[in-house]
């Protein structure tokens, strides 16, 4: 009878350790009926933490229903915030799905380090140099969709490459060229020379010389030294309507142009 109570005390030991280790509960399910169970666990999608039933630390990074599809390729969601992504170009500073300039800090890595509803707020109110696009509350659900897409599609960086920041410093970007010809009406994030001008007037020209610039030249074509060149000695030979005047420049102020537009 000993044995028997041995083996059997053995085998139920067995039971308890098996399920103990088995996946455990998803206790998001407690409270949220379950949906799209092929993507797996509530978390996938999601985030948060689903083994406590304590809401506040359930919903820890969490991210909401609005901008949760960025896991699924075919949301229209996902589809239209990749659209307005290349709308408003915004990998002519940062990068995003893996490609983009480097002017400005690396969209991919906030899907693993920041609150979507941080990334809202710098759309909302964007840091110096940056536009303000103006994007509606279904915008900036779309466009913060895409950006958690992306950094699912880089993946979680080992190392993030260090970035050269620039404090702003108004008698440093007084001595360039870029900001006492163009910085009234634009501005400019520089690799060399941090962010550049003050003025809204004109289009901010950050990342211009890239393909990561909207195609904003003749006939919707994109920008290069000889095209810039063209506009800059007669705009209006180029587009009738335009408000720009012409800037004649010298070999110096050429150079010095395009070394505060290079973004390598």
């Amino acid at each position: 009878m000993g044995l028997r109570a041995s083996v059997l005390t053995t085998v139920l030991l067995l039971i308890w350790l098996c399920s103990a280790q088995a996946a455990p509960r998803d206790l998001c399910l407690d409270c949220h009926p379950a949906h799209y169970t092929e993507q797996g666990s509530c978390r996938y999608c999601h985030r948060g933490n689903p083994q406590t039933s304590r809401k506040e630390l359930a919903h820890g990074n969490l991210i909401k229903g609005q901008q949760a599809s960025f896991t699924n390729p075919r949301s229209a969601s996902l589809v239209a915030g990749k659209k307005l992504a290349d709308q408003t170009a915004c990998r002519r500073c940062h990068t995003l799905a893996g490609t983009g300039n480097r002017l400005a800090s690396n969209l991919d890595s906030l899907l693993w380090t920041t609150k979507p509803e941080l990334i809202r707020k710098a759309l909302v109110e964007p840091a110096q140099q940056m536009p303000d696009f103006h994007f509606s509350p279904p915008d900036l659900d779309r466009l913060i969709t895409a950006i958690l897409a992306g950094g699912l599609q880089a993946g979680k960086a080992t190392r993030e490459p260090p970035l050269l920041v620039h404090f702003s410093n108004l008698q440093t970007g007084q001595q360039t060229f870029f900001t006492r010809q163009c910085g009234g009406c634009h501005k400019l994030l520089s690799k060399r020379d941090g962010g550049l001008g003050r003025g809204i007037a004109g289009p901010n020209l950050s990342g211009l010389l890239t393909r990561f610039y909207p195609p904003t030249f003749e006939n919707g074509s994109s920008w290069s030294e000889e095209r810039l060149k063209r506009w800059l000695k007669n705009p209006r030979a180029i587009r009738p309507q335009t408000l720009m005047r012409p800037v004649p420049l010298n070999d110096e102020e050429w150079r010095q142009l395009l070394q505060s537009l290079a973004v390598d």
